[in-house]
C-alpha cells in the first residue's frame, strides 16, 4: 500500500514539473501591423511570413515585410 502511494505521489510530482511547449511562432499585432517571433520554429522566416499572412487575413489584408526587429523577430505591415 505504501509503495502504491509513493508511486502515485511521484507521478503527481513529475507531472507538475512538465513544461508547456512554446508555440513555434509568437504573433502579436493589430489590423495594421504584426510582429512574429520565430525563435522556436524549425520553419524559420518562411513560416514567419505565413504566420503574419494568417494574422493579416483576419482583416482582409496580406503581410508585407517591414523589417527585422531582432535576430528572431520580424515586423510586417498588414496591407490591402
Amino acid at each position: 500500500m505504501k509503495k502504491a502511494a509513493l508511486i502515485a505521489a511521484l507521478g503527481v510530482l513529475a507531472a507538475g514539473c512538465a513544461t508547456t511547449p512554446r508555440p513555434p511562432f509568437i504573433v502579436e499585432g493589430t489590423e495594421n501591423a504584426v510582429s512574429v517571433n520565430w525563435a522556436h520554429s524549425p520553419r524559420g522566416t518562411t513560416g514567419a511570413l505565413q504566420a503574419a499572412d494568417a494574422h493579416c487575413a483576419k482583416y482582409s489584408k496580406h503581410a508585407q515585410f517591414a523589417g527585422n526587429v531582432t535576430d528572431f523577430e520580424i515586423a510586417y505591415n498588414c496591407v490591402k
